[in-house]
């Protein structure tokens, strides 16, 4: 079981490697046990997006206009109309800028939030958590190999069967005699139990106890029928060959080393729909702060398309109303694409999210609450690297890789040796007429019987065994050399996203004076304006340029603060310390059931400590 606990706001990811099919949605507090299969239910899944659609408004759209309309005069685009849902919102036609943020029900939440939710409840984190426990069953399978086995066989078998007997000489004929025929009839039952067990050695060692009833007709011996008991234990051991534990538990070993790599990839997925997370909720800071802007710059030319309208005759013509017309008519269009965006982008975080309380398909409009970062921070490039090659998973599952081909190494190593085999039994048995008699015969250890030998086998050339072992050789090879590669791009990675902070930050710097000088521009302008200089249509084109100025730097510097905040995002994910900047730690349980020694390294001929990534 994968148990998610959230505690004094750090979310820890427990993995119970053992039995775990998944993560968030199969919690069980204080055990790991399996959940019983259910019926797959497609319509049940289904449901819940279903109803939560049809609880979504559908306005009426608004007619197409047919003639020049100067909407800016017939009501103002920020009252309270389009703002506030009402039971009758459903009849009205939407507002000319598109339905109002805060019309529909909102949820205002923080990025850890979000975060710690998607870590929770992502469909694509609790997909990627089944890999990690299906590839511990196969640890297990592996390991199983040398579990006891305990064994009975039972043979009931009847035998009757004719013999050449004797040759009678008949002495009447000096030719030959008279051979008479036997018949021979015998039933054996037998019942032989015991157990067996696969050692780490290589060897196999077996101890049986096996009793057979015989009942002849005609009786051959003076006890007939009889039982007869032995026990018997055996041994078969490699030497050569297959000798040793780093060989006989090479598979075991791969099938770790495969399993972390698989917890790895799980980590790696919930590192990607974090980073999804957190670059949708800076590009939805960014959305509402343009969103804001552009309102603030409809406002503006609204108000100039009011004055110039008053003035209509006096000193202002047709050209300058039609010019205001134009830009508020324009400016109410990208305002409508850019509540648009906002929605978009509410349903995607909701998407990435997969939180039940929160379904796609509602119309609850997520918003941000946690501020952007504005100040400058300064990282060191060498403890970057340092950072990464410690963290970085990829690493981390090369050095696994890496590991299995030297495993790999070593036991092709050992199919080149000769197959040389000691066998060795012993046993004790006892024979009477009935089976209480026969093991007290027994018990008596008065035959002992043992043997002792050696099998030896080697392929003629062997030219197998050594295909096999310089393909290891070459692909361990090819594994270190795709490492070097992997920390050649590690770095790449670390080096780009350190600069991509440093840009942003200069972005933000720049795009700011970029504002503070439209802004200063815009003032100056309105300035003139109060002192009565005549509005022409230069003027008013002029005046019309400068707002939009002002927002364009506006929206530059908003875009740059939400790179900022996602370049280190993703800086950090570089480093290999996504999770721990989100405060999320995975910690991995021990199965009670797994294999006893899971990660044995062939360099150093011991069991090695866990690779820290």
């Amino acid at each position: 079981m994968k148990l998610i606990r959230l505690v004094s706001r750090r979310l820890s990811i427990f993995h119970c490697l053992g039995l775990s099919i998944g993560a968030a949605a199969l919690i069980q507090v204080g055990g790991c046990a399996l959940p019983e299969p259910g019926t797959f239910d497609p319509h049940a899944i289904q449901r819940p997006e279903k109803l939560a659609a049809d609880e979504v408004i559908d306005r009426r759209p608004r007619r197409l206009p047919t003639t020049l309309e100067s909407e800016f005069l017939a009501a103002d685009p920020f009252s309270d109309a389009g703002r506030t849902g009402t039971a009758g919102a459903a009849t009205t036609p939407a507002p000319t800028t598109g339905p109002a943020l805060g019309v529909e029900p909102t949820l205002r939440m923080t990025l850890s939030e979000l975060v710690q939710r998607a870590a929770l409840t992502s469909h694509n984190v609790r997909v990627a958590a089944y890999a990690p426990a299906i590839d511990q069953t196969r640890v297990v399978e592996a390991d199983a190999r040398f579990d006891p086995v305990a064994f009975l066989n039972t043979q009931f078998e009847r035998q009757d069967q004719s013999t050449a007997g004797t040759i009678i000489q008949d002495f009447t004929n000096p030719f030959g005699g008279v051979i008479t025929v036997n018949d021979q009839r015998a039933s054996i039952f037998s019942v032989e139990g015991g157990v067996r067990q696969t050692l780490d050695s290589g060897g196999q060692i077996q101890l049986s106890y096996r009793t057979q009833q015989t009942d002849q007709n005609p009786s051959q011996f003076r006890t007939d029928p009889f039982w007869l008991n032995e026990m018997t234990l055996q041994l078969t051991q490699p030497l050569l060959r297959d000798f040793g534990a780093r060989v006989n538990r090479a598979r075991v070993t791969i099938a770790r080393n495969n399993q972390r790599i698989s917890l790895l990839d799980f980590r790696q997925t919930l590192e990607e729909t974090l980073t999804n997370v957190e670059k949708a909720y800076w590009q939805l800071v960014n959305a509402v702060l343009q969103v804001q802007i552009q309102e603030e710059l409809l406002r503006r030319t609204y108000e100039t398309a009011v004055i110039l309208k008053k003035r209509e005759g006096q000193d202002v013509t047709t050209v300058q109303i039609a010019q205001a017309n134009a830009s508020v008519e324009s400016r109410r269009a990208i305002l409508v694409r850019l509540k648009n965006n906002v929605r978009n982008l509410s349903d995607q975080l909701k998407r990435l999210v997969n939180d039940p309380q929160i379904p796609v398909a509602g119309d609850l409009l997520l918003l941000p609450a946690t501020e952007p970062v504005l100040q400058p921070i300064k990282f060191d490039p060498g403890e970057l690297i340092g950072s990464a090659m410690l963290h970085r998973l990829e690493l981390g599952q090369q050095q696994l890789r890496i590991n299995s081909a030297g495993v790999a190494v070593r036991v092709a190593d050992s199919n080149r040796l000769p197959q040389l085999n000691l066998v060795g039994r012993i046993g004790f048995s006892g024979l009477e007429s009935s089976f209480d008699e026969a093991v007290s015969r027994q018990m008596e250890f008065n035959h002992i019987s043992y043997a002792l030998g050696l099998q030896f086998e080697w392929p003629l050339g062997n030219r197998e065994a050594r295909a096999i072992w310089q393909r290891s050789l070459l692909q361990r090879q090819q594994a270190v050399a795709q490492y070097q590669s992997l920390v050649d791009q590690v770095a790449l990675e670390v080096v780009q996203a350190h600069r991509e902070v440093q840009t942003t930050w200069l972005e933000i710097v720049a795009t700011r004076n970029a504002r503070f000088a439209a802004a200063k521009a815009l003032e100056a302008i309105e300035i003139r304006e109060k002192n009565n200089e005549p509005l022409t249509p230069t003027f008013v084109q002029l005046k019309l340029d400068a707002q939009a100025r002002v927002a364009e730097t506006a929206n530059a510097e908003a875009s740059a603060i939400a790179n900022y905040s996602i370049a280190i995002s993703m800086l950090e994910r570089a480093k290999g310390t996504l999770l721990r900047y989100n405060n999320i730690v995975m910690q991995e349980e021990r199965d009670p059931f797994g294999p006893k020694s899971a990660f044995w390294d062939p360099a150093t001929d011991r069991q090695a400590a866990p690779i820290d990534h």
